[in-house]
């Protein structure tokens, strides 16, 4: 093969591993684009799903809340009737003083006592819905940044490869005529020999 045609060759392989190149650098490109799409939804749906957890959480415990002040006003109603009783009951037997006073006394610290149940009990809540949000922010945390991580490194497109190395074709040319030239005068200085002719 001569020298042009194993540089017509050299760069059309050449242009065909530049082609390839081109067609797989588009191809990471919309591969990594669609990741990245993917990654905001992703995130998009973590960041509602959190809201609706962090919104469930309150909601219960805003109705354990209202629950704790209905109860309170139920019972702060009991506390009085019973009093009420309590008073009409030692009126009738003809009781009074520190014996009514201890009645009164007792009724109202059963209703300090459930009042502190109920707190009690609030507290409690509001500590548990304070660590189901924090359960919740780690979760979305480790969404997030699992999410993240599939799109974090971008893609770098690889180096195109070196030209190719051509043969010069005048070059080729003087380099052959030199050869046959060189290959003639040795022919030619045998002959010489041959004949008694010195070089």
């Amino acid at each position: 093969m001569g020298a042009s045609a194993s540089n017509r060759a050299a760069r059309q392989n050449y242009e065909h591993q530049l082609k390839v190149r081109k067609r797989k650098w588009m191809q990471t490109r919309t591969t990594y684009a669609n990741k990245k799409v993917q990654f905001e939804e992703e995130i998009d749906q973590a960041n509602i799903a959190a809201q609706r957890a962090y919104s469930r959480t309150q909601m219960q415990l805003n109705r354990a809340r209202s629950m704790a002040i209905l109860q309170n006003q139920e019972d702060f109603k009991k506390m009085l009737a019973q009093e009420g009783n309590i008073e009409a009951s030692a009126a009738e037997r003809g009781i009074r003083g520190k014996s009514v006073a201890r009645m009164l006394v007792m009724n109202q610290g059963n209703f300090g006592l459930t009042q502190a149940m109920r707190t009690k009990g609030l507290t409690e809540a509001g500590w548990m819905a304070k660590q189901s949000n924090q359960d919740v922010n780690r979760q979305l945390k480790g969404l997030k940044n699992e999410a993240h991580g599939k799109v974090v490194i971008q893609p770098q497109q690889d180096m195109a490869p070196p030209p190719p190395v051509t043969q010069n074709v005048g070059m080729t040319l003087m380099l052959g005529m030199g050869q046959a030239l060189g290959a003639g005068l040795a022919g030619n200085e045998g002959l010489m020999k041959k004949w008694g002719f010195k070089s």
